[in-house]
């Protein structure tokens, strides 16, 4: 499946490397990060009020005023969406301004109740965040995994190929139990039944996650 980067201004994680039919916006002062990394984004769009240089003249455009309900980020996410795509990564868009960097984990909710998959890399390219409300995700490697029940609780949530497995448990909004597990095996599989996990994976080399 082709994957469509949503690059912000925020810190980066490391250079993305997209393969061909991947798809890659600029959101706002995303264009500088993409400028430093020699690679052309496919479309530009934002208030592009944190932006150092001037889109390349190429690249087609979408400007939205700085008054506006939705963050440049969300925007992005609905034109990706409106394209066709159903795999994101969201780049450069946490380890920022906190409450930014929150709104963007807001992002993965709605994309996943639009139908698609969405992860967020984190400064450094090696932890990433995920939220499973459907289907299995995957991850290949090692590496501390933390597992969250967000915006409310998670029913049936199990965890296989982990340190402290579960089997269809309930985890609560409001008690972090699922802090700091590891993977024990080289692949882990997390799975629930009701509600939303928001899944945090530190490794020492930046590695996909896959939702199935």
């Amino acid at each position: 499946m082709n994957t469509c980067y949503l690059v912000g201004a925020a810190p980066p994680a490391e250079r993305i490397k997209p393969q061909p039919g991947d798809f890659i916006i600029a959101v706002d002062g995303g264009s500088d990060t993409l400028r430093k990394w020699g690679i052309t984004p496919d479309f530009a769009l934002g208030d592009f009020d944190s932006i150092q240089a001037a889109v390349p003249e190429n690249v087609p455009c979408k400007r939205y005023p700085a008054e506006k309900d939705e963050s440049d980020m969300e925007l992005a996410l609905w034109e990706g969406l409106h394209r066709g795509f159903r795999r994101f990564e969201f780049i450069g868009a946490g380890g920022g301004r906190p409450d930014h960097t929150y709104a963007n984990l807001q992002l993965l909710v709605q994309a996943a109740e639009l139908g698609a998959f969405a992860a967020l890399r984190f400064p450094g390219g090696c932890t990433a965040a995920a939220l499973v409300a459907s289907g299995t995700l995957l991850l290949h490697g090692s590496g501390t995994v933390s597992v969250f029940a967000f915006g409310g609780d998670a029913e049936g949530v199990t965890l296989r190929g982990l340190k402290y497995p579960l089997e269809r448990a309930r985890l609560s909004g409001g008690a972090p139990i699922g802090l700091s597990n590891e993977i024990a095996g080289g692949e882990a599989e997390i799975t629930l039944e009701s509600g939303a996990l928001l899944v945090f994976w530190e490794t020492e080399k930046a590695a996909p996650l896959v939702n199935i």
